[in-house]
């Protein structure tokens, strides 16, 4: 049995050792049977074990030698905890992490579960988890991590949550909570994130864009500004990057953006990938990453940071983000009969304002699917469809071949659309979600890209057609 990473291990006695083995096999059982009906098998079984036996998450932890990063945050946190294990796999780590994106307490207990053996323990030594912000303050207080990753935070789980100050407040709380040693990641470009002051114990490392000129910015955009943290007054933005994003200080208090640790100082997009200039705490680091967009180099920024604070070497970690791949649904691209679908999961309006650019320079047609719903998983207000951008798809109206709306909210994103200035006629309205997919990707000619925007179920829903189709091999999503 494995020490963890305060150099104890776990002791129990025969009857909790029983009860441990007996919510392990029964988690694996309820795996297996879940993935046999065709279900995720991502939640169930932690569900089970840990009524079988609460204790069963602090108890597997305690085997991870390194112990466990979290990433919590709203937007990013599926893609930061890839390319974080990523790199850390590269720089010789056997990581433990939840690539199904099931990040509430049941989830990472089935995870962990899964990577264990029949016994209770874990072959690897350090795990990497994505976390939800709600269950981010139990979480850490379950897994005592070695060191919290914090994204940032957007509107597009209000209803869930409330209002940002209390996402503020949990995750205050799961710094709180955290040991004397553990480290925080912190993006420096989110006021909302670097006005916490909770949880000062451990090392702070904060990363951030330091571009001589920043991305543009639509009118939309500059409407998400967050009030001082630490006064409520307005904060005054020097440069903007994305929604609320920037380089941003508090004329009435002094409050302002923290000198990032880990910076991007240049960029520039190169056949579908982006090529990066970081300073790593002033050490040059070049590379050139596989993913595009605004929000991945925040993505490639948190988990650069990271492993710069594990001790991880420059070269190690420009190696982990040159060999990045798409995450489940984000700028990830199938191919299915003759064409390619790039599918964009857009949460919320900051997300959706990301990817709007570069659907914008699909060449030489653009071919579009979005759907939304409105499910719990989702949020069930929309409303923030009238802070998106869709202005830029009528910017670009000559070269859209095809546009088909979907989803259960279909009817305010085809009058969202209209407003923006898109011609009714443009807009193809299909209630039914599969006819929506087959009529957009008939009307997508051979060898073209289909674009697709969904939302979160929208987008499990679309990746199950998808395997149907034979695009690639499913993907056990939550059960």
């Amino acid at each position: 049995m494995g020490k963890n990473r305060s150099g104890e291990m776990p002791t129990t006695g025969k009857s909790q050792k029983l009860k441990i083995i007996s919510s392990v096999w029964l988690g694996k059982a309820m795996m297996a049977l879940t993935r046999l009906l065709g279900r995720g098998g991502t939640t169930l079984p932690g569900r089970a074990a840990l009524r079988l036996y609460p204790g069963l998450l602090p108890y597997l932890a305690g085997h991870l030698r390194h112990g466990s990063l979290l990433v919590t945050g709203t937007n990013g946190k599926t893609t930061t905890a890839a390319l974080l294990t990523g790199i850390l796999r590269k720089a010789g780590y056997r990581c433990i992490y939840n690539q199904s994106g099931s990040n509430m307490a049941w989830g990472v207990t089935s995870s962990l579960i899964g990577a264990s053996s029949w016994g209770g323990k874990l072959p690897g030594d350090l795990a990497v988890m994505e976390v939800d912000e709600g269950a981010f303050p139990a979480l850490v207080k379950s897994l005592h991590p070695r060191g919290m990753v914090l994204t940032n935070i957007f509107s597009d789980q209000l209803d869930r949550y409330g209002e940002i100050d209390a996402i503020q407040k949990a995750i205050g709380k799961g710094l709180e909570a955290a040991g004397e040693g553990s480290f925080q990641v912190i993006n420096a470009d989110d006021p909302s994130l670097a006005g916490i002051e909770g949880g000062s114990r451990g090392e702070r490392w904060y990363f951030g864009l330091e571009l001589e000129l920043a991305p543009e910015r639509s009118e939309n955009e500059a409407g998400h500004s967050q009030p001082c943290p630490r006064c409520r007054q307005k904060l005054h933005y020097d440069q903007r990057f994305l929604a609320h994003l920037g380089r941003y200080r508090c004329p009435a208090c002094g409050f302002k953006r923290p000198a990032p640790d880990v910076k991007l100082v240049g960029c520039s997009t190169r056949r579908g990938a982006t090529a990066l200039e970081l300073l790593v705490r002033g050490e040059p680091l070049r590379t050139l990453f596989p993913l595009i967009g605004t929000y991945n180099l925040y993505n490639a920024l948190a988990a650069a940071t990271a492993a710069a604070a594990m001790g991880v070497p420059a070269a190690e970690i420009k190696t982990g983000l040159e060999s990045a791949a798409p995450s489940f649904g984000r700028m990830e691209r199938l191919a299915l009969k003759g064409r390619s679908v790039l599918m964009a999961l857009v949460k919320n309006a900051a997300g959706a304002n990301a990817v709007l650019p570069t659907v914008q320079e699909q060449q030489p047609e653009i071919h579009l699917l979005a759907a939304i719903n409105d499910k719990i998983a989702d949020g069930t207000d929309v409303s923030w469809l009238w802070d998106v951008d869709f202005e830029r798809l009528a910017a670009v109206a000559e070269r859209i071949k095809g546009l088909t709306v979907t989803g259960l909210r279909v009817w305010d994103l085809a009058v969202r659309l209209k407003y923006a200035g898109l011609a009714q006629e443009t807009i193809r309205v299909e209630t039914n979600f599969k006819q929506a997919f087959l009529d957009a990707l008939e009307r997508t000619p051979p060898g073209a890209t289909l674009f697709v925007m969904p939302n979160y179920t929208a987008m499990l829903a679309l990746r199950r057609l998808l395997n149907d189709m034979g695009a690639r091999q499913p993907y056990w999503e939550g059960a």
